[in-house]
């Protein structure tokens, strides 16, 4: 007898000792399943123990119910074990090889779970510090935005410069002309064409032009002609159209059409061209045609 007494002592002394004072740890040493888990289930949550009691009431609550054979239970257990407690471990020597399997694939899933979590909190981190940045950037835009606006409105240097120059001009020009009718040049059998050298200037707003021109000739027959007209376009080559009206001293005075291009291929020259009809009130018996067509080319000078 007391030798026996003596190998039961020696065998569950050491269980005794690391299961105390946790209830329900010496149901299960004597194979009492459902009384081991009825008080098992109670010291898990017994605010009295410490956490590695409890720690160590879990893991028989999982032993038990593995002992019973409910193996979803004894893995969720195993598995908030492994939550709550992710430094204990189930001892190899106390509990059977499949359980202690079972433990550890339960502590590998919720370590899984825990790195998807981590990731996820990573994850979401980074986000929020993406949006921060965007955040950022668009305040210091709309500062810089409203910083601008608050600038005081300045002229672009280039802003004069894109004026066209036709804008307002004012242009002495100088014209070689010809009439067919020899009305305004001696020298020439009458009726026939005659070629002369005239003077005038032109004034310009935007398109439109009016200018006069002094046309000398031999034997004070000079003549002086107006015209009101627009130029068509702003570049460099502009066609134009107006209305001239000419006096002849001595002969009469007549009016009518020009056509003609202007050509400025500098800022301050122009080039001119001109072709015309005109209709003359000549006196009886003088030798001159009433309908006379004149052209005209020169070169003027912009002063504005």
């Amino acid at each position: 007898m007391t030798l026996r007494f003596l190998c039961c002592f020696l065998l569950f002394a050491p269980l005794a000792t690391w299961a105390a004072p946790v209830r329900g740890i010496d149901s299960y040493a004597r194979g009492d399943y459902e009384k081991a888990i009825s008080s098992l289930r109670q010291e898990v949550e017994n605010a009295a123990l410490s956490d590695k009691d409890r720690a160590r009431a879990r893991t028989y609550l999982a032993a038990s119910l593995y002992a019973r054979g409910l193996m979803d239970e004894a893995r969720e257990q195993l598995e908030e074990l492994a939550r709550r407690h992710p430094e204990q471990r189930v001892d190899s020597a106390r509990f059977p090889p499949d359980f202690v399997a079972l433990a550890d694939l339960a502590q590998k899933t919720v370590e899984t779970e825990r790195l998807r979590e981590q990731a996820r909190a990573e994850e979401a981190e980074q986000r929020r510090l993406l949006a921060e940045q965007a955040q950022a950037r668009d305040a210091e835009r709309q500062r810089l935005l409203a910083e601008e606006r608050a600038r005081p409105a300045q002229a672009s240097p280039s802003s004069s410069s894109a004026k066209a120059p036709s804008s307002f001009r004012f242009r002495p020009e100088l014209v070689g002309f010809s009439d067919i009718g020899g009305v305004l040049v001696s020298g020439a059998e009458a009726g026939r064409p005659s070629l002369g050298l005239g003077a005038g200037v032109t004034l310009g707003v935007g398109g439109w032009e009016v200018g006069a021109r002094f046309l000398p000739a031999p034997e004070s027959r000079w003549g002086l002609s107006v015209e009101a007209g627009y130029a068509f376009g702003r570049g460099s080559l502009q066609p134009r159209v107006a209305l001239r009206g000419t006096g002849v001293r001595g002969v009469g005075v007549g009016g009518g059409a020009v056509v003609g291009l202007r050509l400025t291929p500098v800022s301050r020259f122009t080039l001119l061209a001109d072709v015309g009809a005109e209709r003359f009130r000549i006196p009886e018996g003088a030798p001159y045609r009433a309908l006379v067509v004149t052209a005209s080319v020169g070169v003027g000078f912009n002063l504005f």
